[in-house]
This record gives C-alpha cells, structure tokens and sequence, in this order.
C-alpha cells in the first residue's frame, strides 16, 4: 500500500490509538482556535471515508491487538465484574468511576485564577 502523507498517518495512528475522529484531525492537522467544531468533524469524516486512511487505521489497530496483553475491553470487563459483585459499595463507585475515566465521560473544567487562589469550576456552570 502506498505510503499516507505524514498527516494522514498521524490520523490514523491516533485513530488506532482510541482517539475519536475530531481529536484525532486535531493532533494532525494545524486547527486553529477560530475553527468551528463543525469543520473539524466534516473533515475529520472526510478522512476517515478514505480507502487508504480506513485500511491504515485496520492495519495498526491490528498491529496493537497483537502486542496487547491487557486491552480496554479487558479493563472495563474486569470492572464490571466488581460493580456486579453484592458486596462492597465503596468497590462499585471505583470501578464505576475507573470505567467513566477510561471513556471519557468526565465533564471538562475550566480553572479560573482569582488572585492567588485557583477554582475549578465544571464548564456547565459556567454556561
């Protein structure tokens, strides 16, 4: 297969990575803080539609379940056997937030300095 450009190939090993389509275009390509979301997903799709960055992105993610010995699959399975066990809450609220870490499902903050002192302060409130 002919070689990806040196972008197209940091795409797809980010991709292959477990980055999602946006983040990935981000870490490749130079976005500056003006462009739209909406831009990035459309081109970030654009990407991902092409034959060569598909078959790269199959390539190295094959390459990585190779190498694995312990892959995230592995890590949530193992987690949720602890959150099914009946006993030991305080157990079940870790893996519950071991399991929410791993996907990403942590609201993103942003820190405010006021004088010398730091708040953070979940981006909803800000709103």
């Amino acid at each position: 297969m002919k070689e990806l450009s040196p972008q197209r190939e940091l795409f797809a090993q980010a991709i292959a990575s477990g980055e999602n389509q946006s983040d990935a275009y981000r870490r490749a390509y130079k976005v500056g803080v003006n462009t739209k979301p909406s831009s990035i997903n459309c081109n970030a799709a654009k990407l991902m539609s092409d034959t060569k960055v598909r078959q790269r992105v199959a390539e190295l993610k094959k390459q990585l379940a190779d190498k694995e010995l312990w892959t995230r699959e592995d890590s949530i399975r193992a987690m949720i056997e602890v959150i099914k066990e009946p006993e030991n809450q305080g157990s079940k609220i870790s893996a519950v937030k071991v399991i929410n870490d791993m996907q990403g499902f942590n609201a993103a903050t942003k820190t405010q300095v006021f004088g010398t002192v730091t708040h953070e302060v979940a981006l909803d409130q800000l709103r």
